[in-house]
């Protein structure tokens, strides 16, 4: 299994248009995507500006294929326009798994 988990900063004013984005991103990359083990949002109960994205895939094969949709290619600008800085991402890897490379520095 590989997971990232993305912190991202989202301004009180921009909350509506990201949760909005972030729910279809989610619903479109589980339904359609048999890589995705999971994939989901949360927003932070002490920092009401935080958020953060868990993508756990099946292998490097599901990484690559996640960036290659539509949706994923299409949101990244959007949710580069509603958030403060660029995210902050960590990647786990089951152990005895090597790591792959993120494309997000690729999508934006």
């Amino acid at each position: 299994m590989i997971t990232f988990i993305a912190h991202l900063q989202v301004p009180p004013e921009n909350a509506d248009a990201f949760e909005n984005l972030m729910t279809n991103v989610a619903a479109m990359s589980n339904e359609h995507e048999p890589g995705v083990t999971y994939y989901a949002f949360a927003k932070s109960v002490d920092q009401h500006d935080t958020y953060v994205v868990v993508e756990v895939y099946r292998d490097q094969v599901a990484v690559a294929a996640h960036g290659e949709t539509e949706w994923v290619r299409d949101s990244i600008p959007e949710m580069l326009g509603l958030i403060e800085g660029m995210p902050r991402i960590a990647q786990y890897v089951s152990p005895g798994a090597e790591p792959v490379a993120s494309q997000f520095e690729e999508l934006t």
